[in-house]
C-alpha cells in the first residue's frame, strides 16, 4: 500500500506536536510495510498511491484533497482541530454564517469542505470527536474514529544527571513547547515572581511571533529564575533528561488536542500542572492539576501547592497504559485497509 501524507506546508518550521504524530505516524506504517510518501509543497500533481492522509483542517491542503476525491483515491482527513476555548456550538455557529456570508471566517467554511471530501475522519480523543460533529454536523458518527496518539516509552527512562550537569541546575519547573502566544509562557514567566523557584523553558522562538518571544524575554529580565534552554530535537537524550531531572512539569496553553510533551512529562515521573482550557485523556486528567491560564495568580497558586505536594505515580501508571505507536499505526492501518477494499 502506498499513502501520501499531507499537511499545511509551514509544518516544517514547527517541530511541535502534530510534526511528532506525523513523523511517528509514517514509522509505524512503514515498519508495518506501508510506503509513505510525503506531500512537496511544490508539486501540484498528486503521486500514485492508494490514498491521501491529510493531517490539517488547513485550507493548504483543499485542493490536494479535491483532486485526490476527483480521482477515486480514499480521503483520510486527522484535524487535529482545537477550538475547545471557543466552544462547539459556538464554533457551529461560525460554521453557519461561513458558508452562508462570503468572506466571513473563511478558514471554517475550508475546513468545512476539507471534511465534506473526507472518507473518513480521525479524531484525537472523545472531546476532538464531539467538538468536530458539533461543529461540523456533516461529519456523522459512521464517518469519524477516535485514535490518540500514542505514547514513547523512551522518556520513562531518562537519566536526569545529562540535563542538570549541563545547565547546572538543582530543582527546577519545566515547561515545553514553541515559543508563541498559544502556549502562554508569558503568563507562566509572570507567575514565577511570586514563587521562589527556577523555570526553564524549552522550545524555539516561533519566527511567526519574534514580538511575543521579545515581551518573554523583556519580562524574565526582570527575573533571575528564568531559563531559556532553546529548542531540543524530540530524539535527542537531553530532552528525555529534563523531563526527568525536573520537579514540575507545567502547560500553561491556552489550546490544545493531544499534548505529547504533557504525557512524557508524565512518564518521566513529573507533577504535571496545566491549563484548564483543553481537554486530556480521562485516564490521566484526575491527577493533573488544573489552572487558569489568562491568570498568572491562578498559575502561581496551582505551582506552589504542586511544588509542596508529594508525587502520585498514578500519573506515571495511568499513562503507561495509553497505546504505543506501534499499536496506533496498526489501528491506523486498519482504516485504510478498510476503505481500499
Amino acid at each position: 500500500m502506498r499513502v501520501l501524507f499531507l499537511t499545511y506546508p509551514r509544518i516544517g518550521l514547527n517541530r511541535g506536536g502534530l510534526q511528532i504524530q506525523i513523523e511517528e505516524t509514517a514509522k509505524g506504517l512503514t515498519e508495518l510495510g506501508v510506503e509513505v510518501v510525503f506531500y512537496d509543497p511544490w508539486r501540484n500533481q498528486i503521486p500514485e498511491v492508494d490514498l491521501c492522509h491529510a493531517f490539517s483542517i488547513d485550507g493548504a491542503v483543499l485542493p490536494h484533497l479535491e483532486r485526490a476525491a476527483e480521482s477515486r483515491k480514499p480521503v483520510i482527513v486527522s484535524p487535529v482541530f482545537s477550538a475547545f476555548a471557543h466552544g462547539a456550538y459556538l464554533t457551529r455557529v461560525k460554521v453557519l454564517l461561513s458558508s452562508s456570508i462570503p468572506g466571513m471566517y473563511s478558514d471554517l467554511r475550508r475546513a468545512q469542505r476539507i471534511l465534506n471530501v473526507a472518507s473518513h475522519v480521525i479524531a484525537l480523543n472523545a472531546d476532538e470527536e464531539s467538538l468536530i460533529r458539533c461543529s461540523f454536523p456533516s461529519v456523522s458518527s459512521r464517518r469519524i474514529t477516535v485514535i490518540p496518539n500514542g505514547i514513547d516509552v523512551r522518556f520513562a527512562t531518562g537519566n536526569p544527571e545529562i540535563f542538570r550537569a549541563k545547565y547546572k541546575l538543582g530543582s527546577f519547573i519545566l515547561t515545553v513547547g514553541s515559543i508563541e502566544p498559544n502556549k502562554n509562557q508569558l503568563a507562566l514567566i509572570q507567575a514565577m515572581k511570586q514563587l521562589d523557584s527556577q523555570l526553564v523553558i524549552i522550545g524555539r522562538a516561533n519566527r511567526s511571533y519574534s514580538d511575543y518571544f521579545a515581551l518573554c524575554q523583556k519580562e524574565a529580565s526582570t527575573q533571575k529564575n528564568i531559563l531559556f534552554a532553546g529548542e531540543i530535537p524530540h530524539g535527542d537524550p537531553l530532552l528525555a533528561s529534563a523531563f526527568a531531572a525536573s520537579e514540575l512539569f507545567v502547560l500553561p496553553s491556552f489550546s490544545e488536542v493531544m499534548p505529547l510533551s504533557l504525557y512524557e512529562a508524565a512518564l518521566a515521573g513529573c507533577k504535571v500542572a496545566a491549563s484548564d482550557s483543553f481537554p486530556l485523556q480521562p485516564e490521566v486528567a484526575r491527577y493533573v492539576s488544573r489552572f487558569t491560564p489568562s491568570s498568572a495568580s491562578s498559575i502561581s497558586m496551582v505551582l506552589a501547592k504542586e511544588l509542596q505536594g508529594r508525587l502520585n505515580e498514578g500519573l506515571k501508571n495511568a499513562v503507561l497504559t495509553m497505546p504505543s505507536w506501534t499499536t496506533i499505526s496498526r489501528r491506523i492501518l486498519d482504516i485504510y485497509e478498510g476503505l481500499c477494499v
